[in-house]
C-alpha cells in the first residue's frame, strides 16, 4: 500500500479556507445593528443573533480546520525528508 499526499494541494486548502474565513468575518461587518420590523423586530433580532453566532462559529472552524491542515501537511513533508534520508542511508550503506 501507499500513500501519496499532494502537499501543494493541501497548501491550497489551506489557503482557501483561511481566505474563506476571513471573507465571513469580514462580511460579519455588514450585518444590521438594528432593525426595525415592527411587531416582528424582536422575533428578527433573535433569528439575526443566531445566524451572527453561527457565523461566527464557522469563522472559527475554518481558521482551525486551516490551521490543521497546514500542520498535517508541514508533518507529512518532515516525515517524506526523514525517509527519504533513512532510504538514502539504507542505500548507500
Amino acid at each position: 500500500m501507499s500513500v501519496y499526499v499532494d502537499s501543494d494541494a493541501l497548501e491550497g486548502i489551506v489557503s482557501m479556507l483561511a481566505a474563506s474565513s476571513a471573507a465571513l468575518d469580514d462580511a460579519g461587518e455588514s450585518a444590521p445593528s438594528a432593525i426595525d420590523a415592527g411587531d416582528a423586530a424582536p422575533a428578527l433580532l433573535g433569528i439575526m443573533a443566531r445566524l451572527a453566532e453561527n457565523a461566527g462559529q464557522l469563522v472559527v472552524a475554518l481558521a482551525a480546520a486551516s490551521e490543521a491542515v497546514g500542520v498535517a501537511n508541514a508533518r507529512y513533508r518532515e516525515q517524506d525528508v526523514a525517509t527519504a534520508d533513512s532510504l538514502d542511508t539504507a542505500w548507500t550503506g
